[in-house]
């Protein structure tokens, strides 16, 4: 096997693009984090530069991109400032990315819940249409790893509820859905943290993907609709208890 050469891992760890992207993924953590409250400035460009170690290109570089992705402004005489997270582009890949190194945070949570329940049930409909054979097994294998998942192993539950959920938006076969698939599946993982942490009845949300498994098979829609419609109700319920018990 041949091995990188340390040379051209050097110039990569040390080429402008690196270095802007290392920069924004440690502020954008940071901005997700409370670390820069919102509306507030971040530091100025100079200090960033020497905390950080790079040149004031590679900074303009990353501050730009935080922009584009909603987390930043720049103000004449103010500076950089955080947006309101309500301008946050929380579907971004490298905002969902940082996410995950941050505490789950409710109101995205009950933002996602809002859009599932907005888009699985007619995913779930379409797939007990359209699901071919090899549809149906990627979702049952879904199911069955969560099943044989440890409960105490909060990763390998959500990879394996991630796994199936995105399998029914594939087999619906409507190219928007599947399109979704990717972010609705990164955002999933790090919603589970909060709601399953939590969950008084991990038997029952089995079942419940058991049910939603057992009508797409039998191309029941309207069954299939109904019950990933429940289930998304457990994920609910879930999250007000979750919001109970961090709240004060």
């Amino acid at each position: 096997m041949t091995r990188p050469d340390p040379a051209i891992a050097y110039q990569r760890d040390r080429s402008p693009g690196f270095v802007s992207q290392r920069v924004l993924s440690e502020l954008g953590r940071r901005i997700l984090a409370g670390q820069y409250a919102q509306h507030s400035a971040l530091p100025t460009e100079l200090q960033l530069c020497a905390e950080f170690g790079v040149s004031r290109t590679a900074m303009r570089e990353a501050t730009k991109m935080l922009a584009a992705k909603g987390l930043v402004v720049s103000r004449k005489r103010a500076g950089t400032l955080v947006q309101d997270s309500s301008l946050w582009n929380r579907l971004d890949p490298d905002v969902l990315s940082w996410m995950s190194a941050t505490d789950p945070d409710p109101e995205f949570v009950r933002g996602l819940i809002e859009a599932r329940l907005a888009i699985e049930p007619a995913a779930a409909e379409l797939a007990a249409r359209r699901a071919s054979a090899g549809d149906l097994a990627r979702i049952e294998a879904g199911y069955l790893a969560m099943r044989a998942a440890d409960l105490s192993d909060l990763a390998a539950c959500a990879e394996a509820d991630v796994a199936f959920h995105v399998s029914i938006l594939n087999a619906s076969h409507n190219p928007v859905f599947a399109g979704l698939a990717s972010l609705i599946g990164q955002a999933l993982e790090n919603s589970f943290r909060l709601t399953t942490s939590v969950s008084r009845n991990y038997a029952e949300t089995l079942d419940a993907h058991g049910d939603v498994l057992e009508a797409i098979r039998l191309r029941k829609p309207d069954q299939a609709r109904a019950r990933m419609r429940a289930l998304i109700d457990i994920a609910s319920a879930d999250l007000v208890n979750a919001t109970a018990k961090h709240r004060p």
